[in-house]
């Protein structure tokens, strides 16, 4: 039965990534259907990260960025064995989509060697900035989306 998954993968018959994100609505997420509408801005965070509650409270002037300057984006919950605890210690009236990402890919897809993170993402997925978990380089990352 490996061997039969092995040759799928490798014959592309079955696909890994994007399959495994879901949004909090449980509909699937496609990041690079994010990306092809230009550069993306990424928050990877999780509930149980050391600085996650202080981190969260970051979260909405990242959002009111992304709005104010048109950067699509989307708020990544990664490895998260309990999206509804996650979700209760993020703001309210979030106005990027929460993204569960059960197996933390787009954190090694990424190469997040800490987290919470912010990553501004060009189209091609490519990583242009990233900071995080420190308020101040949380805030000046969301200055530097204005000057795309």
């Amino acid at each position: 039965m490996n061997a039969l998954a092995a040759v799928l993968v490798l014959t592309g018959a079955v696909t890994l990534g994007d399959g495994d994100l879901r949004t909090a609505a449980g509909e699937a997420f496609s990041l690079d259907e994010l990306l092809a509408r230009g550069p993306a801005v990424l928050v990877l965070w999780n509930s149980w990260l050391p600085d996650a509650r202080e981190f969260a409270a970051l979260i909405p002037e990242v959002e009111a960025a992304a709005s104010r300057d048109k950067w699509p984006g989307a708020v990544i919950i990664f490895q998260e064995e309990h999206p509804e605890s996650a979700r209760a210690l993020l703001p309210e009236g979030g106005t990027l989509p929460l993204v569960f990402d059960r197996r933390g890919e787009l954190v090694r897809k990424f190469k997040v060697t800490r987290a919470p993170a912010v990553l501004l993402v060009e189209r091609d997925g490519t990583v242009r900035a990233r900071c995080g978990p420190d308020a101040a380089a949380v805030r000046a990352l969301v200055e530097q989306m204005g000057r795309r």
